[in-house]
């Protein structure tokens, strides 16, 4: 059964788990006529690429993928920049990509198993990394209904 109360509303937490201060927090004195602004606020989100493979605005070294991927603002980041900088979006793109990879798997009743444990386990990760309450999404024609309304 899923806890909802397992699950924080902090939005900024990091991937570290931790808040980030703001910049005005650190006892560390400026020289004088310096002061410390806060960072700019980017906007982070997934979308379906518009350039599949285009370089990551973040950090220019990745190539975004196809389909769903991470934008800072209206630029594609790659995988690794949008779970750094936003971990709740970095996280479900990385969920999905693991599902895909575990739903793909054919062979022994043993693999499957195995696949189904691995899949099950980033599952539990994932849930007690995230930041809002747990919710059940019904799937028409694929998940089954306890009850006949709808």
């Amino acid at each position: 059964m899923l806890d909802p109360a397992q699950s924080s509303a902090n939005p900024r937490r990091t991937l570290a788990g931790t808040t980030p201060q703001p910049p005005e927090a650190d006892p560390t004195p400026l020289p004088e006529g310096l002061s410390r602004s806060a960072p700019e606020e980017r906007l982070y989100s997934i979308r379906v690429a518009e350039d599949p493979g285009a370089p990551c605005a973040a950090c220019g070294k990745q190539e975004t993928g196809a389909g769903p991927v991470g934008y800072m603002d209206d630029e594609p980041i790659c995988d690794l920049c949008l779970l750094e900088r936003s971990t709740d979006l970095g996280l479900l793109l990385a969920k999905a990509a693991v599902a895909r990879a575990y739903s793909g798997t054919v062979g022994t009743t043993g693999e499957q198993q195995e696949a189904l444990h691995e899949l099950g386990v980033f599952a539990r990760i994932y849930h007690r990394v995230c930041s809002w309450p747990a919710r059940i999404i019904r799937i028409p024609g694929f998940t089954a209904r306890n009850d006949t309304t709808h």
